[in-house]
């Protein structure tokens, strides 16, 4: 378990004993196996000296060796921790409390396994001691999950990456959130492995998904964006993809810690990219006595390559076929060719209007 963590905040409950990760569980197993077995002892466990039980000696520095173990790491990782530190040591006095509670009850016991009170009293004791460990397990996984979630919060990267003013801004500011990413992926992907809820498996492995699929598209974008900055389509569909990264760390942090995501629909690209569409569509309406080559020209073509630049995001996507892409590239050149035939057309209907004006 992790211990270096800033001081993050956490919806984690620390006085809630439920079980979520598969570590946590077998740490505690074999303090459980220890512990059933002591309370479960014999009462009768020897013909030869009735109401004595030197397994039960042995079974109780079995659970103290076990406790021992768990307390040596909790100890470790209250040392270094810089969150939860005052509830990990409140924990670990706890759990040395009940220790010795178990350890009084038990020799007790053992010294007269007949008698109820005692077994009872020994149950008692085991439970506290079981609750207390349980509580100690689960703050230090608390601290991975902070560890975790620091790796989430590098959200001052991810601005300066859609407000970049340049290419090499873009560079710069692209290489440094790929990064973080890959740490992420890292810490979540462990995460994601260790959580004993296959919902929350899921959800974590199709945030990651999401975050890989996204991260290379918002490179795109962002360049496409400093080209054109003006087109009003391609700011949705980087805004759009920006949602999309901010929703799947959003599904990471929830999920692993436990705490049931709302799912629900992004934005669609294709929608976006339909609407730029549109845009071009109404711009190629013109009316023939008032068309200015020298102005039109430059404006539909920069129309059409903000279009191109946004086809180009779904041909790089990684669940784009081979296949589709190559259909992908040869429609944006084959467009690049159709709008320069319509502006052809345009302006030599044009002159033959104004011949006809004239004669």
């Amino acid at each position: 378990m992790s211990t270096e963590v800033p001081n993050i905040k956490l919806k984690i409950d620390p006085q809630d004993l439920q079980i979520q990760t598969f570590t946590v569980e077998k740490l505690l197993e074999p303090l459980i196996i220890q512990v059933t077995t002591l309370v479960n002892c014999p009462q009768n466990p020897s013909n030869k000296k009735k109401g004595r039980s030197k397994r039960a000696h042995v079974l109780l520095a079995s659970v103290e060796e076990a406790t021992w173990n768990l307390l040596d790491k909790g100890a470790k990782i209250a040392k270094e921790a810089t969150v939860f530190k005052e509830e990990l040591h409140s924990a670990l006095q706890d759990v040395r409390k009940e220790s010795q509670a178990l350890r009084v009850s038990a020799e007790d016991f053992t010294s007269d396994p007949c008698c109820l009170p005692k077994r009872q009293a020994v149950v008692q004791a085991a439970r506290a001691l079981l609750a207390a460990v349980t509580r100690l397990l689960i703050l230090a996984d608390m601290v991975d999950v902070a560890y975790l979630l620091e790796h989430l919060a590098f959200q001052r990267t991810f601005e300066s990456l859609r407000n970049v003013s340049s290419k090499a801004d873009l560079q710069k500011a692209y290489q440094k959130f790929r990064k973080d990413l890959e740490n992420l992926d890292y810490l979540a992907y462990k995460r994601q492995q260790d959580l004993k809820s296959s919902n929350q498996r899921d959800e974590i492995a199709a945030a990651r998904a999401s975050l890989k699929e996204n991260s290379s598209l918002l490179h795109s974008i962002c360049s496409a964006c400093l080209e054109h900055s003006d087109v009003a389509s391609l700011t949705a569909s980087k805004d759009s993809i920006c949602n999309e990264i901010q929703s799947a760390l959003s599904v990471i942090s929830n999920a692993s810690q436990g705490v049931r995501n709302e799912m629900g629909q992004p934005p669609s690209r294709s929608a976006t990219l339909g609407s730029a569409l549109d845009e071009l569509e109404n711009l190629i309406v013109l009316d023939p006595l008032v068309v200015n080559e020298e102005k039109i020209r430059p404006s539909l073509e920069k129309r059409l390559e903000a279009i191109i630049s946004g086809a180009a995001l779904l041909a790089d996507s990684s669940c784009t076929r081979d296949f589709h892409r190559e259909r992908i590239i040869a429609e944006c050149n084959a467009i690049r060719q159709a709008l320069q035939d319509l502006l052809s057309e345009y302006m030599n209907n044009v002159g033959n209007h104004i011949f006809i004006l004239f004669f």
